[in-house]
């Protein structure tokens, strides 16, 4: 039986953003930087891009790994889909973003759905570099940066993420992230 408590709060979150899913991209900016950030690698958010020629990305962010000379920068190319949490993300929808990808770059596509099987299928089959976040692991890693950071209310994580955390929108190509 699902958890409910993460059926509510998925719920929540896609009524707070639905009709607004340009606001959803930076909650899904900040929750690929909690999935990608961990020991040995550290993780940049970089900056939204803007609504309309935004060449399939919706967020643009760079995982560290090593240092120096033994060290390597890869751009993380974000896709954010604010859908209906029983929607499903097809395999063609994954595609699209893998195929804005460019070598040592990866994806990450954050939804308020799910991934079909024949999507997850595909990805698997075609070692896609791309790390799959649906409803209920947006959910779980929200709930949790509420509880970090907000005293357990999700409404006010939503509106500091929405609002306070200073995230650039731009449309500042995705290899620009390297330089900084």
């Amino acid at each position: 039986m699902p958890d409910s408590q993460q059926d509510d709060d998925l719920r929540f979150i896609y009524d707070q953003f639905e009709g607004r899913k340009h606001e959803f991209e930076a909650v899904a900016s900040a929750v690929a930087a909690r999935v990608l950030r961990g020991p040995g690698h550290g993780y940049r958010e970089g900056w939204i891009t803007r609504r309309s020629g935004d060449g399939g990305a919706d967020f643009v962010g760079r995982i560290d790994l090593g240092t120096g000379l033994a060290g390597t920068s890869l751009v993380v190319l974000g896709q954010a889909k604010c859908i209906l949490p029983d929607s499903l993300v097809s395999a063609e929808q994954i595609a699209r973003v893998v195929a804005r990808l460019r070598r040592g770059w990866i994806g990450i596509y954050v939804t308020t759905g799910a991934f079909s099987e024949p999507a997850q299928l595909e990805m698997v089959e075609d070692q896609y570099p791309i790390v799959l976040i649906n409803g209920m692991h947006l959910a779980r890693e929200l709930r949790g940066m509420a509880r970090d950071d907000h005293g357990n209310d999700l409404a006010a994580c939503l509106n500091h993420l929405r609002y306070d955390q200073g995230i650039p929108i731009t449309s500042r190509r995705p290899e620009e992230i390297l330089l900084e």
